[in-house]
């Protein structure tokens, strides 16, 4: 008896926390499906800046600080994670990323963004430049000033030497990916893509006029693109974060379900087995008095 008891109350157990993982599924979808339309609304934009820029690095040899390669200072990675848990492998899948990283950059010091990725840092014994935690549930660019700010000028006074980010890239709902892009100097993506295409023959050499001078556009471009390019990188994740734990809450509850069913088969096996055993009590007493 004792046993069924046991069984009934791990039953519900099973159900509760169905209940509970099913509601957080819900709140997920929602919070999700409006960080989805933020994400793929800004790759158009962004992908549009970063031609232009682009554009631009090959029509010229244009020099800003921004651009320029230097030895002195620190490397520096942005994580950005999320601040809850809940999310299936996300952030064991940055952690995976940035333990590589940690083997490549011994000296390297982090700036975290979200509580999972100051753990991390801690966890592979690696310094803590700066973090920033308890971030909207949907990203603002006011939320991204502080840390750009804090990049650029680091970059500026020779305090980083270069700067990368490592975040997870939305693909679709079921599919989000690590990925670790360069920040800084900003010259390495461009010089990339311009090494790609000449190995396509893409590249189409073509004579640009600028008003008032290239000079003056990267002036005012660089910042703002830098600014576009972590904003968007912040939209991927936030995204990637609520498909995730919507996800992971859906997996849960099934599971969660599936375990109730073999739990109520136990259960029930227990119980016929009881009646089936007081039977054959009653029916071997009913014998012996006669």
């Amino acid at each position: 008896m004792s046993n069924e008891q046991q069984i009934k109350r791990r039953i519900s157990t099973a159900q509760n926390i169905a209940q509970i993982t099913k509601a957080m599924e819900m709140v997920a979808a929602s919070k999700m499906k409006k960080a989805q339309d933020q994400a793929l609304a800004a790759r158009d934009y962004s992908q549009a800046l970063n031609e232009s820029i682009a554009t631009l690095f090959r029509a010229s040899k244009p020099s800003h600080p921004l651009l320029s390669n230097h030895e002195l200072g620190l490397p520096i990675m942005l994580v950005i994670s999320t601040d809850k848990g809940l999310c299936g492998a996300l952030n064991a899948n940055l952690a995976r990323e940035l333990l590589i990283w940690k083997k490549q950059h011994s000296d390297g010091e982090v700036i975290c963004v979200g509580k999972k990725a100051v753990l991390l840092t801690r966890k592979l014994e690696l310094t803590v430049h700066a973090q920033f935690t308890d971030l909207s549930e949907y990203v603002s660019f006011q939320d991204v000033i502080p840390v750009i700010e804090l990049i650029i000028k680091g970059f500026l006074e020779q305090q980083f030497c270069s700067v990368e980010v490592l975040y997870t890239d939305f693909i679709n709902t079921l599919s989000q990916k690590p990925k670790l892009e360069t920040i800084l100097p900003i010259s390495k993506n461009f010089e990339l893509e311009t090494e790609k295409e000449i190995k396509t023959e893409v590249v189409q050499l073509k004579e640009y006029l600028f008003e008032p001078s290239p000079q003056a556009i990267l002036d005012q471009l660089l910042p703002f693109y830098l600014e576009n390019m972590l904003f968007h990188i912040f939209l991927e994740a936030k995204a990637s974060e609520h498909s995730a734990r919507m996800v992971a809450m859906k997996n849960a509850s099934e599971n969660a379900k599936d375990l109730m069913g073999e739990l109520r088969l136990i259960y029930n096996k227990s119980r016929q087995q009881n009646v089936t055993s007081e039977l054959l009590d009653i029916i071997s007493a009913t014998m012996a008095l006669n």
